[in-house]
């Protein structure tokens, strides 16, 4: 069985992250905010979980969502 292999390129990232944010009607800093609350509703933890995955990806310091 052969391995797939995904390739995702600097651009792509950098627009899945814009989509992300979009998705939630919310800017980087505003989404930061909520999270030194506490208070993300569940949508907006699969939207942290996803902007976590592509900082790692684009080796942007984790906590640089």
């Amino acid at each position: 069985m052969a391995v797939q292999r995904i390739t995702e390129t600097w651009d792509s990232l950098q627009e899945r992250r814009a989509k992300v944010l979009a998705s939630l009607g919310m800017s980087r800093e505003e989404l930061r905010a909520r999270v030194r609350v506490g208070s993300l509703s569940g949508a907006e933890w699969a939207a942290l979980e996803s902007l976590t995955e592509i900082a790692f990806l684009l080796d942007d310091a984790v906590d640089d969502i």
